[in-house]
């Protein structure tokens, strides 16, 4: 009796000091994402706590951290400007819910989400939301009580990962633009961005579509049902556009199509949306390394014509003081890393191919080409573990087109080569027997990757060096695909 008496002790205990010991891990330690991108919540959630009286909230994804120069903005509208956008993985609905207690008398609010599917929603990501307020507990209480469930089921997840980087000392630390530091006071990105980085000026795997199913109602209800209660509190909200690539735009999406949403939006929401998408779709030249980030120019131009739309609804008619910057030349060259090279005879073998010349604006060619992947041969077809080459007769592989790799029912492994810039559309769909696809590359921005890149291949895992998998694993494109079940190390 005795026995069982101290064994039912021992598990209620056990059953008790769990939680308290996760609780520990979770808020003892010191952060460990506070260097990472998800780093800058501390910054513009201070700044918005700190700022009184009457400003502007702008509140967003990254393309606000990316395309807002706040002081310029401040001189225009002539009252302090809180920049409260910054990661649409962690879901607009989270930015707008931690800023409506710091929203007050004679505020301006704008909602300025991306034009894409998740920002439009009611997506909300615990795991992403647990790294943004690592260290900056406060911001727990600002959470809807409808997304209780969802941290809590991620808890254990945050806290064993937390555990994992304080115990090896390397918490994630990414190089360039994607680390905290880029941040300035007002939660603007400072890191230097001259020019347009991405591959034929844009990133082919979120097209921008203007369908109106892109807008769930419940998202649209949200938006009316949150510009009511801060309205209580004496503020006004507006709903603008992002900057978007035109290069971007998705093939159904015409004049008439984005005109149509326009006036679907206005129509439903019951808030004032300013500017108009058309003047929101900038030339590829003003971006940056995706479809919604601005270079540094870009930000400026982005800024001023805000600030235009703003100063007409608020009925401020002095001109933009903010000068139009030149807008700056995107290099047309693509660079060779690697050494794997393959004799083109034999790649034609298992590939079809295509090949370009990369032609400058002033018609130099300035690249003798490159090629792309369209898709396999019959023989290739046949053939279980393939290996796209760095280079095909000394001139690099950049690009897998859509549907490459579709349908195959043989293929198990693919390893793509380090110059691989552009992985289409729906690449893996149908590949029922492919397990990993293996990535070269140290770098996780080397191509940007899809959310839906696995689609259709239920079994298969991207594995990356594992030297790189952290970098990989908080890299800004690369956690929206699900990495915890789709990223691997080899």
């Amino acid at each position: 009796m005795k026995k069982k008496i101290l064994l039912t002790s021992l598990i209620v205990l056990t059953i008790v000091l769990i939680p308290v010991i996760l609780i520990s891990f979770a808020f003892g330690i010191s952060p460990q994402y506070d260097n990472s991108f998800y780093g800058g919540m501390a910054i513009k959630y201070d700044r918005l706590k700190n700022t009184s009286g009457r400003k502007v909230v702008v509140i967003g994804g990254s393309s606000l951290a990316f395309g807002l120069r706040s002081d310029l903005l401040e001189e225009e509208l002539d009252m302090p400007v809180v920049n409260f956008g910054l990661y649409a993985n962690l879901g607009t609905k989270y930015m707008l819910d931690i800023a409506k207690d710091f929203i007050g008398k004679d505020d301006i609010v704008i909602v300025a989400p991306e034009q894409n599917s998740q920002a439009l929603s009611l997506y909300f990501n615990a795991e992403a939301v647990w790294y943004s307020v690592d260290g900056k507990y406060e911001i727990l209480k600002k959470i809807d009580r409808d997304n209780y469930a969802d941290m809590l089921g991620k808890f254990l997840t945050f806290t064993s990962s937390k555990y994992g980087y304080w115990q090896n000392n390397n918490k994630p630390d990414p190089e360039g633009v994607y680390n905290a530091k880029s941040f300035n006071k007002f939660g603007d990105i400072i890191y230097e961005r001259p020019y347009n980085s991405m591959k034929d000026g844009f990133d082919n795997s979120t097209p921008i579509s203007f369908d109106k199913s892109l807008i769930n109602n419940e998202f649209i209800d949200y938006l009316n049902s949150y510009a009511n209660a801060v309205a209580k509190s004496g503020a006004k909200t507006f709903y603008a556009f992002s900057p978007m690539n035109v290069k971007a735009l998705s093939g159904d999406s015409n004049q008439d199509k984005i005109l149509e949403y326009y006036d679907y939006l206005r129509d439903k929401l019951n808030i004032t949306v300013i500017g108009n998408p058309l003047t929101h779709l900038l030339d590829s030249d003003w971006f940056y390394d995706s479809n919604f980030h601005l270079n540094d120019a870009g930000s400026v131009y982005y800024t001023a014509l805000l600030a235009q739309e703003i100063k007409a609804e608020l009925n401020m008619f002095t001109p933009i003081k903010i000068n139009t910057p030149t807008k700056p030349q995107t290099p047309s060259n693509v660079g060779v890393s690697g050494s794997v090279s393959a004799d083109l005879e034999e790649a034609a073998k298992i590939f079809n191919l295509s090949g370009v010349d990369i032609v400058s604006s002033d018609g130099e060619v300035v690249f003798k080409g490159e090629w792309t992947i369209d898709g396999l041969t019959e023989y290739g077809k046949t053939l279980k573990e393939i290996v796209i080459p760095d280079t095909l007769a000394g001139l690099p592989v950049t690009t897998i087109a859509n549907d490459a790799f579709a349908n195959n029912s043989t293929i198990t492994k693919l390893t793509l080569g380090k110059n691989i810039a552009v992985v289409g559309e729906n690449v893996f769909n149908g590949c029922s027997a492919l397990e990993g696809v293996y990535v070269m590359s140290l770098d996780p921005g080397s191509f940007h990757v899809s959310s839906n890149i696995l689609q259709g291949a239920d079994n298969c895992y991207i594995y990356v060096p594992k030297e790189a998998y952290t970098a990989y694993k908080f890299d800004y494109f690369w956690t929206f695909v699900d990495t915890a079940r789709a990223l691997r190390t080899y």
